[in-house]
């Protein structure tokens, strides 16, 4: 496949994907997010030259984000409706928090190139994305910010403005270079 192709389908199927954890948690499926994540990974990674550091880095972004948002729950920034929990038990960040981490992390492969465009796009699509993800999940009934929510959303795109740039920086790091197979 052309890169530019590889490039849009890979987009397409993170949109998808995401898509897919908020969707199929709402509708009783938090599980579902995992499979689509899975789908993702087989399709594109064989369309990856640096596999290895393609995973790692999803797995740390996990990592990282499932800390954070682990955190936030047990410090009650948000609360995560007791519906939308497969396996992990409360105050753990539930699967499909996680998946959209990995997600984030998988596409970091690609998404390097508009993070590194300048050192204030990444904070600022941090804050702009945490608004978005985290409005809609609340939206969506999935989680709730205690009362005033806007402080939760302000703690939250204060985490997203210093978490994106660290993700940014190790993705540069990592995949600085023409990286999709042509």
């Amino acid at each position: 496949m052309k890169p530019d192709l590889v490039l849009k389908l890979n987009t397409l199927v993170f949109i998808l994907t995401s898509m897919t954890c908020y969707q199929g948690t709402t509708h009783g499926y938090p599980w579902l997010g995992l499979i689509a994540l899975a789908i993702h990974y087989i399709l594109f990674l064989p369309a990856t030259t640096t596999k290895v550091k393609r995973v790692l880095i999803a797995i740390l972004t996990g990592l990282i984000g499932f800390i954070t948002d682990s955190t936030l729950i047990w410090l009650g920034v948000y609360s995560v409706s007791s519906g939308s929990r497969w396996l992990l038990p409360d105050p753990l960040c539930p699967e499909w928090i996680l998946v959209l981490w990995l997600n984030f992390g998988f596409m970091l492969y690609i998404f390097w190139q508009i993070l590194a465009k300048s050192r204030w796009t990444p904070p600022i699509i941090g804050i702009i994305f945490s608004f978005i993800i985290m409005g809609n999940a609340s939206h969506m009934g999935l989680i709730a910010f205690r009362a005033p929510s806007w402080h939760g959303y302000l703690i939250i795109a204060a985490c997203w403005a210093v978490l994106v740039p660290i993700f940014a920086l190790y993705s540069n790091r990592c995949f600085g270079e023409n990286h999709v197979r042509t």
